[in-house]
């Protein structure tokens, strides 16, 4: 806790000089974008403070790990920002494994979901519709014109929170959390939002949804049966604790989005294949799963979802053969589909059909080059054959594609560590380390290939040079 408020000071020590006079909420004229938000808060830095805080996002919560899960939700994420209107981030959206009902955004286009939120909504537009209001903060600059309302108050004040924007997603009764209890009043009126800005995310956030072609009503749908839920609740789900819903402003989004003229809605399968993945997960054993979908298809026996959420339950289970006939099933229904691929690829390894396993995954990826969830799959189980050095290549390929990627690194690590490629290995750990804001681990890593008698002039001067910028990063970070 320490160390992290003394890298948010660090960055916010270096904007500009407060701006002392004190003005009221309902008294502050909202700023255009580039006004008194970029005077406080520059994009460059808010870019800057996006990165440190995703680093201690990936040290210091438990990140939903399940590629399919993460695929779609960043995919959701790409088709909103589509419609979006904003300053130039690299938007990185993420899934928290907790059951708490959540969704924030940070500085520089980081956008976290749990996956309670996930499994509480009823539909994608729903889902989206969280998402939408989420982006709307990001592209309007909230964080950064909250900052600005607040400097007259003093670094203190903004240290503060800025820590609680990370520290408040977790669920209050956790460790981490529990640390921040003396200011927790404090902090948290200063990190909800204000009317003003909520009431600009919702209209902007429908606005994108329409035209993502998603329901408009999705949001203040999800809103209104969040609230009635939860209003005599002693503790409101944590969205609600800083994205107050009133039956006013429910009314004020409803309108809004009945102001759009009336479209077809286009909302993915995936959605309910996310959906069922998450319910599995969280089942107390495969047999409950398999219990809840099969009394699922007794109503619909045509739900794409559920006949995909029983297969990966039977696959739990051990019933490969039953799930393998599913979703062979699914592909001949519903067409083919990067998840189908998956599910059956892992259903045939799993009953020892290891050839027909990465004939799957390779044709899918023949049909869907490129595509995060297959790769990954596919390294994996490339590596559990044998098969370490055509792992390599496959991670490689994904990681030139899909940029920067934690989980991708740390496989790639083992694959070249099976592969005899030490060297490589290392390298791979190093940059799995600095995404994870570990720079001493990682400058470690590249000092071993540095040092060893067995890497080549080309991975020693690799190595040397990929030091050099991490030190200065790290040196930066801790000036």
């Amino acid at each position: 806790m320490k160390r992290l408020l003394i890298a948010l000071l660090t960055v916010l020590f270096m904007l500009p000089a407060p701006l002392w006079a004190e003005r009221g909420e309902d008294e502050v004229r909202l700023p255009q974008l580039g006004d008194s938000a970029s005077r406080s808060l520059s994009i460059t830095q808010e870019r800057r403070l996006g990165e440190e805080l995703i680093r201690e996002i990936r040290q210091r919560l438990p990140l939903h790990e399940d590629p399919e899960i993460q695929y779609y939700i960043a995919d959701l994420g790409q088709r909103l920002l589509a419609r979006a209107e904003g300053p130039e981030f690299d938007y990185n959206f993420f899934v928290v494994d907790s059951s708490t009902i959540n969704a924030f955004a940070m500085p520089g286009g980081n956008i976290g979901i749990n996956t309670g939120l996930i499994l509480r909504t009823q539909s994608e537009s729903e889902l989206a519709g969280v998402m939408a209001h989420e982006i709307a903060h990001v592209t309007q600059r909230h964080i950064a014109r909250r900052l600005e309302a607040q400097r007259g108050s003093g670094f203190r004040t903004l240290g503060i929170l800025m820590a609680a924007i990370l520290m408040g997603i977790h669920d209050p009764e956790m460790g981490s959390a529990a640390a921040m209890t003396g200011i927790a009043g404090s902090v948290q009126e200063q990190l909800n939002y204000s009317r003003n800005h909520e009431r600009e995310a919702d209209n902007i956030g429908i606005r994108i949804l329409a035209d993502a072609g998603l329901d408009p009503e999705g949001m203040p749908r999800f809103f209104e049966r969040l609230h009635q839920a939860t209003q005599f609740q002693t503790r409101p789900p944590e969205f609600l604790s800083t994205h107050p819903v009133t039956e006013n402003r429910i009314a004020e989004s409803r309108a809004r989005a009945q102001g759009y003229r009336p479209r077809e809605v286009q909302e993915s399968p995936m959605y309910d294949m996310v959906r069922a993945r998450l319910l599995v997960a969280q089942a107390s054993s495969p047999g409950d799963a398999v219990t809840h979908f099969r009394s699922l298809l007794e109503n619909a026996p045509d739900h794409a979802g559920a006949r995909y959420g029983l297969a990966l339950a039977l696959t739990a289970q051990g019933q490969t053969a039953d799930a393998k006939e599913i979703l062979e099933g699914l592909m001949k229904d519903q067409g083919e589909h990067v998840f189908y691929f998956s599910a059956l690829a892992r259903a045939q390894w799993k009953q020892g059909e290891r050839d027909q396993a990465l004939a799957t995954y390779q044709l899918g990826l023949d049909l869907f080059p490129d595509n995060r969830p297959l790769a990954h799959g596919y390294a994996e189980t490339l590596i559990q054959a044998g098969e370490p050095e055509q792992a390599r290549n496959v991670l490689q390929r994904q990681l030139r594609q899909s940029g920067q990627d934690p989980a991708l690194y740390r496989l790639l690590a083992q694959a070249a560590s099976d592969a005899g490629r030490p060297q490589e290995s290392r390298m791979a750990m190093a940059e799995y380390y600095q995404l994870h804001g570990q720079f001493r681990l990682a400058i470690e890593q590249l000092n071993q290939v540095i040092d060893g008698g067995d890497a080549d002039l080309y991975d020693k001067s690799r190595a040397v040079s990929r030091r050099q910028e991490l030190v200065r990063a790290f040196e930066s970070r801790n000036r």
